[in-house]
């Protein structure tokens, strides 16, 4: 079985963790490649990454996916996200974690954003 865990900074403003996981939600209804779609997050916010691959473990979830919602490389993206990933595969080699690409990766970015401009105008 398999799970994607989608991974959001963290806010102190409720709205945008809360806007995250709302995204989440639709993710998770419109999904049919996988067991089961989780969010999580990096700081600020709950649940944690290491929570949710835990819970997900717990689940019998043999092969996790990460997804950072991050826009650029940074530190995070760089340097935390891969440092969290590897300690979990330490503390359970029976189970495969992969961590995506960042969202601001994506070769589609930029045709969202002229569909969303054109649609505004």
């Amino acid at each position: 079985m398999n799970a994607l865990v989608l991974i959001a900074h963290g806010s102190k403003k409720s709205l945008s963790n809360e806007e995250f996981v709302a995204l989440g939600n639709e993710i998770r209804n419109k999904d049919k490649k996988f067991n089961k779609v989780e969010t999580a997050f990096l700081e600020l916010a709950t649940p944690s990454i290491q929570t949710v691959a835990n819970n997900l473990i717990l689940n019998k979830i043999s092969k996790i996916y990460f997804y950072p919602y991050f826009l650029n490389s940074g530190k995070h993206v760089g340097v935390d996200l891969p440092y969290i990933i590897n300690q979990l595969k330490e503390e359970n080699p029976l189970v495969e974690f992969t961590l995506l690409k960042h969202f601001g990766k994506s070769d589609r970015i930029s045709d969202i954003i002229i569909d969303d401009v054109s649609l505004s105008l």
